[in-house]
């Protein structure tokens, strides 16, 4: 190929790859499906104190709708809005927010209304912004620059973005050399499940015995553990964990007599007795549904499913410690990057929560007026939009994180591009993390293996080579999971 050809492709690859498309797409994706799943988990509300002559009384949230980014004038006039308005008037370019709620007495319908509960900043050059779609003829006459990749907020006439972030992939089994004193390898799993984090580790000791820490629940046997959760015969145990070796059947018989229950209800009592409870079986079993696992389930038929899991990552733990091997964590394969859905979805749903408390709070306070206030009237507006409006633009997020937002970097295009493709590793920058800093095989082709800060943060921060693509997350796998059925795959 000469050179003018691969010009010409490089050229053509690099104009169909908008370099902020993991930034667009990620927001398309939450207010499309992120906003209604944050809604639908929190769909009812039950007043304490109701109307009076009603048994059942319940506040419902259904259809979550955003619109597109308008600005009210002085006069009262409402009309679209652009970017480049928003950034010469020192606004900010956001869309409002409309939540259809209604009210259910006794199981029926007696109000409905669609609520405006507040606005919510819109990225750049995305579907829900008033340049999507656009020529470029179109967008130098509304004084836009027609090669804008956008990407990023503006807000109070400031452009900000959301910084990429790189962490541990959820729901993932690493296993590595324990670091703890009297333990020699562990299995660590990130547990993530509809916003429910519990970190897993199963833990192997010097004297061979097997630990598991989740939740309340420190260092309980895994056998027992196995145990309450139906696996109660001792030989199918051993098969199953062992697979016919030798080494791994003998860890197994010194665990089964280090701890000796016979059924699943002893089982139970013992795990429950460690959290000091008197109700020991009840909350026992409270704690394995609602925390052990949670995404493979949180109800009582969901065990069977977490004991089969459980006994999988022990195979898996005493095979890596008998051939003295490690899954890389540094493998790219065990990374996730979050964007814009991550972090807004996370700070939603904590200033939501809050908004409605308060319209609970105000439909009760209207009910000991003698008087049912209707749905406009007990959610207020101002909450949600200027927790929103103050996050974006300091970056202090929930949770205690701060940097998450940053200044979009305006100096030139290449340090525009630089700063839209930026990745920052959530690892503190002030100790050393040799192996979390070094060029790892699987980052060819996916980062620039150059571009990185000097100093503290070296090997830390990243960038997204241009044409590497990020997967769309929580993409559904009902189809991919129909394939391996049609395979042959056997559900447990």
């Amino acid at each position: 190929m000469d050179k003018s050809a691969s010009d010409k492709l490089l050229e053509a690859a690099i104009k169909s790859n908008n370099v902020a498309a993991h930034h667009i797409s990620s927001f398309e994706y939450f207010i499309e499906r992120g906003l209604q799943k944050i809604i639908d988990s929190e769909s009812t509300i039950e007043p304490v104190i109701k109307p009076t002559g009603v048994g059942e009384f319940l506040i419902k949230l259904g259809k979550i709708t955003v619109g597109k980014p308008d600005i009210l004038e002085a006069d009262s006039i409402l009309r679209p809005t652009t970017p480049m308005e928003a950034r010469i008037r020192d606004l900010t370019y956001d869309a409002p927010i409309v939540l259809s709620v209604s009210y259910l007495a006794d199981k029926k319908t007696v109000a409905e209304e669609e609520v405006f509960i507040g606005r919510i900043p819109i990225v750049v050059k995305s579907k829900f912004c008033n340049l999507y779609g656009l020529s470029r003829e179109d967008l130098v006459k509304l004084k836009e620059d027609p090669n804008d990749p956008g990407g990023y907020f503006i807000i109070n006439g400031t452009e900000r973005i959301i910084i990429t972030t790189e962490d541990l992939a959820p729901n993932n089994l690493l296993i590595g050399k324990e670091s703890q004193e009297g333990f020699l390898y562990s299995a660590k799993i990130f547990a993530d499940a509809d916003n429910i984090k519990v970190p897993h580790s199963i833990q192997l000791s010097n004297s061979n015995l097997l630990y598991i820490t989740f939740g309340k629940l420190k260092k309980v046997l895994v056998m027992v553990l196995l145990k309450a959760l139906g696996f109660t015969n001792e030989n199918e145990l051993i098969k199953k964990i062992s697979k016919g070796d030798e080494d791994i059947e003998n860890t197994i018989d010194i665990n089964l007599v280090a701890f000796n229950v016979d059924s699943e209800k002893e089982a139970l009592d013992s795990i429950g007795k460690s959290l000091h409870s008197v109700h020991s079986v009840e909350t026992a079993e409270l704690n394995i549904d609602a925390l052990l696992f949670p995404f493979l389930g949180r109800d009582k038929e969901s065990r069977r499913l977490k004991g089969e899991y459980l006994i999988y990552v022990i195979s898996r733990l005493l095979n890596c410690a008998i051939s003295k091997k490690e899954v890389d964590k540094d493998h790219y394969s065990n990374k996730r990057l979050h964007a814009e859905n991550y972090n807004l979805d996370m700070l939603f749903r904590f200033v939501f929560k809050q908004v409605l408390n308060d319209a609970k709070y105000n439909f009760e306070r209207g009910i000991k007026k003698d008087r049912v206030p209707s749905p406009k009237y007990i959610f207020t507006s101002d909450q949600l939009t200027s927790r929103l409006r103050s996050s974006l633009a300091t970056g202090q997020w929930v949770g205690g994180r701060v940097g998450i937002t940053q200044h979009l970097d305006r100096r030139s295009f290449p340090s525009t591009v630089s700063h839209l493709r930026k990745v920052e590793s959530l690892l503190t920058s002030n100790r050393e993390n040799y192996r979390a800093r070094d060029l790892h095989g699987t980052h060819f082709g996916r980062f620039c293996a150059v571009e990185t800060p000097e100093g503290p943060k070296i090997g830390l921060t990243k960038n997204i080579a241009l044409l590497a693509k990020i997967s769309e997350e929580n993409v559904e796998t009902t189809d991919v999971v129909k394939k391996l059925k049609d395979y042959g795959v056997k559900p447990i």
